[in-house]
């Protein structure tokens, strides 16, 4: 029986959850996630989906997007996961699936809460123990949104640019909400 299709609907913002493989560390190496962020960006770019926000942890990785075509998530992620599971899978001399099944998507009603889901993927790999300070975490939209790194193809929510007149003050606004909670 074939799966059942996604209900997304273009210019809606989504949180998606992708995981690896149980006991499998798919993102344990930097030049695998320069691969897989540099991939994201171009399929996004190619398939029309806006990234607003991204964390690349050990076994997983969290994004917030807005499709502005209906099926521009699901062919951002079959490019995206195909080309990385091939790259990982000839790195590591493997030839089977790395990933849990599907990504997971939540589709994110209040433009307000998709500001506190960006706050919960840039929180991350503070929660999962992985720095004691967010901006040590080179693997995160955190540092672009705080004016720390470039911005390179993230696409800023309006209730993000709703934070501040300037980016200046936007970025100070974000890493104060941010460190709280």
């Amino acid at each position: 029986m074939a799966r059942q299709a996604r209900q997304i609907h273009s210019g809606q913002t989504y949180f998606v959850v992708l995981r690896g493989l149980p006991a499998l560390a798919i993102f344990e190496k930097d030049e695998l996630k320069l691969a897989f962020l540099a991939w994201l960006r171009d399929a996004s770019k190619h398939y029309k989906l806006a990234l607003h926000a991204y964390v690349i942890l050990p076994n997983q990785t969290q994004l917030l997007v807005t499709p502005s075509e209906q099926d521009s998530l699901a062919r951002t992620m079959q490019s995206l996961c195909r080309r990385y599971t091939q790259l990982f899978n000839q790195v590591n001399l493997r030839k089977s699936s790395i990933w849990a099944g599907r990504y997971y998507s939540h589709f994110i009603a209040q433009e307000n809460d998709a500001l506190l889901f960006q706050k919960k993927i840039e929180q991350s790999p503070f929660i999962e123990h992985l720095v004691t300070r967010l901006e040590e975490y080179p693997w995160s939209s955190y540092r672009m949104h705080i004016g720390l790194d470039a911005n390179y193809g993230l696409q800023n929510l309006t209730a993000f640019w709703n934070l501040g007149n300037t980016p200046f003050e936007r970025q100070q606004k974000w890493e104060s909400l941010v460190h709280d909670g």
